[in-house]
C-alpha cells in the first residue's frame, strides 16, 4: 500500500507539471490542498507548477513563431492584433496579468512568438511571473485547506447546521433563478 501512496505522490507532480502548461491553476491550488494534508510537499507543487507554466509558454512562442500559417483566420488575427497593441503598451505588467485571466493566458506567448517582442525578455519576465503565479495559488490552496478544515471541525459539532445551510442555499437559488425568470420574460 505504501508503495502505490509513493507512485501516485510521484506521478502527482508529473500531472502537476503537464496540466501547468495551459496555465491551469485547478491543479496547483489542488497541489496545495494535498499539501497541507501531507500528501504533497508545497514547495515542490509549486517549482513543478510553474516550470510546467513557463514550458508551456515558451512552447507557445515557439510554435508561433516557426508555425504562423496557423494563425491566419480573422477571427485570431484581430485578437493578436488587439494584445499586440496592448503588449506594446503594458508589456511587463501584461504578462504578469495574463496568468490570471482565462482564455487570455495563451494569447499572450502566441503575440510574443509572431511579433517582434523580445523573447529573452519575454522568457525572463514570464519565468519570474509564473514563480508569483505558483506561490500565489499554491500557498492560497494550502491555506484555503487549512481554513476549510476548521470550518468543518466546528460544523461537526452541530450536525443539524450543515443541512440547514444546504437548504438555504437551495431556497435562495430557487428564489434568485425565479426572480431572474421573471425579469427576463
Amino acid at each position: 500500500m505504501e508503495e502505490t501512496i509513493q507512485s501516485l505522490e510521484f506521478y502527482g507532480y508529473i500531472l502537476l507539471f503537464f496540466s501547468s502548461f495551459g496555465g491551469s491553476f485547478l491543479w496547483i491550488v489542488s497541489a496545495g490542498v494535498l499539501s497541507s494534508l501531507g500528501k504533497f510537499d508545497l514547495f515542490l507543487s509549486i517549482i513543478f507548477a510553474s516550470s510546467g507554466n513557463i514550458c508551456g509558454s515558451i512552447l507557445l512562442v515557439y510554435l508561433a513563431k516557426h508555425q504562423k500559417r496557423f494563425f491566419k483566420s480573422e477571427k485570431i488575427t484581430q485578437k493578436i492584433a488587439k494584445v499586440s497593441v496592448w503588449l506594446d503598451r503594458y508589456g511587463i505588467a501584461l504578462i504578469f496579468v495574463n496568468k490570471y485571466i482565462y482564455g487570455f493566458k495563451s494569447i499572450v506567448p502566441l503575440v510574443v512568438g509572431i511579433s517582434g517582442y523580445s523573447l529573452k525578455k519575454f522568457i525572463f519576465w514570464n519565468s519570474i511571473s509564473a514563480f508569483v503565479w505558483g506561490i500565489l495559488m499554491g500557498v492560497g490552496g494550502f491555506f484555503a485547506s487549512n481554513f476549510a478544515m476548521q470550518i468543518f471541525q466546528e460544523v461537526k459539532k452541530y450536525p443539524y447546521l450543515f443541512p440547514l445551510i444546504f437548504l438555504g442555499i437551495l431556497a435562495l437559488l430557487y428564489f434568485y433563478f425565479r426572480r431572474w425568470k421573471t425579469s427576463t420574460s
